[in-house]
């Protein structure tokens, strides 16, 4: 066994796969991603565990998808989810690692349980003025109190606003004064919608806010063709904000370090009239994951993004385990399940079923006679038992605790 190394872990919000060089895009927009990609390793079909923050987030801190409790509401299910797992921090403290997280998503706080094992947890919330998600606040508020907060948030850079320059000395303070040894989790917001890039890459600003009141106004179809393309610049801009961080932060933790970059789920940009992200579709749920300064590697086989804590305590100690599956699952809460293979995919809904194969880089939906309906339908049903006999576990616990 090697000795142990540090590493870094850099989760970034929404960011599609489809956008970096490495996995096929020309925009340049991810270079430092891309030159980790080819001299590390990458994952060709690395799949998020959920279509939002909150499922994916706890899935590949805690290595399993989170349950609910019956009655309880879905703070506390989090809560339960990673105070019942064992985390990524919790591992990397047994291995003898100080660790640390900073988390600019109110989704991965410490209001969440985001904080378990960490020996150093920042997530910005005390200073946040809007305080909707301090423990006891409300975050599930109306429409009005909603956009008020946001309109707070965006004026005072906090919350889904916090770009990364304005906690990096804080990040770079931390790693400065940490024991070797050390585990650091870092989570960026700036690709998450609203798509609004720091002022030295916005261009048509009044457009630009324009397509963001449009998004956030319900996207009238009618108007997606003059609002699309702009927000999509937007949004490609904010990846190139991004990959800056990747670039001064590989320069100050030098080539010994490890540096994992991925994001927690993708984007949706009109595809089948849909915007944001929580629906299962191909650019939500496959993902970036690139592993830098370990042995160059490039792995085509599906990696779900709960493997990551297998995967990082592996590559901590010079080990690189078998992650990659011949297919990996993802659901979300309206009942939508997943099953992607290298070049294929089973879908399901309340509304019915399908199956896509992938030939020439496009996705191609097949006939209902096509044999990959049963095999989805059967790894579905399966995990679905599975989940059904984790609920009735945990609400006979809960009757005998009552």
């Amino acid at each position: 066994m090697a000795e142990p190394r540090n590493v870094v872990l850099v989760t970034v919000d929404s960011l599609r796969a489809d956008r970096c060089g490495h996995l096929g895009s020309d925009g340049n927009l991810t270079p430092t991603v891309d030159e980790l990609a080819a001299e590390g390793l990458q994952f060709d079909n690395a799949i998020a565990p959920a279509g939002a923050t909150r499922g994916s987030s706890t899935s590949f801190m805690t290595g399993d998808y989170p349950f609910s409790r019956p009655g309880a509401d879905r703070r506390e299910s989090l809560r339960d989810q990673m105070r019942a797992r064992d985390t990524i921090a919790e591992r990397f403290n047994r291995m003898g690692y100080e660790t640390a997280a900073f988390t600019a998503n109110p989704w991965t706080s410490r209001s969440f349980g985001f904080d378990n094992g960490f020996d150093h947890f920042e997530d910005f919330i005390e200073e946040t003025t809007s305080n909707r998600f301090r423990d006891g606040g409300d975050d599930d508020a109306g429409p009005v109190r909603e956009t008020a907060t946001r309109l707070v948030d965006w004026w005072a850079g906090q919350e889904m606003f916090m770009s990364w320059e304005s906690f990096y000395d804080d990040v770079d303070r931390w790693r400065r004064s940490a024991e070797e040894p050390y585990f650091l989790w870092v989570f960026l917001v700036d690709v998450h919608m609203p798509y609004i890039p720091q002022r030295k890459f916005l261009s048509l600003w009044p457009l630009t806010y324009a397509a963001n009141a449009w998004l956030f106004g319900g996207a009238d179809q009618r108007l997606s063709p003059l609002f699309r393309d702009r927000l999509l610049s937007a949004y490609d801009r904010t990846i190139e904000y991004t990959d800056e961080f990747v670039a001064t932060l590989r320069d100050d933790v030098g080539d010994d370090t490890a540096i994992c970059v991925h994001a927690d789920h993708g984007e949706l940009f009109g595809e089948e009239g849909r915007y944001g992200h929580g629906h299962l579709h191909e650019s939500v749920i496959h993902v970036p994951l690139v592993v830098g300064n370990v042995p160059s590697e490039r792995v085509k086989d599906p990696v779900s993004l709960r493997s990551l804590p297998e995967l990082l305590t592996g590559v901590a100690v010079g080990g690189r385990p078998t992650v990659e599956r011949p297919y990996v699952t993802t659901r979300n809460n309206d009942g939508m399940y997943v099953v992607r293979g290298r070049k294929w995919r089973y879908q399901r809904t309340y509304d019915g079923e399908s199956v896509s194969v992938r030939k020439d880089g496009r996705w191609q939906r097949q006939g209902d006679d096509h044999p990959l309906h049963e095999i989805g339908r059967s790894i579905v049903e399966q995990q679905r038992a599975t989940e059904a006999e984790k609920q009735h576990v945990v609400s006979t616990v809960q009757n005998i605790d009552a």
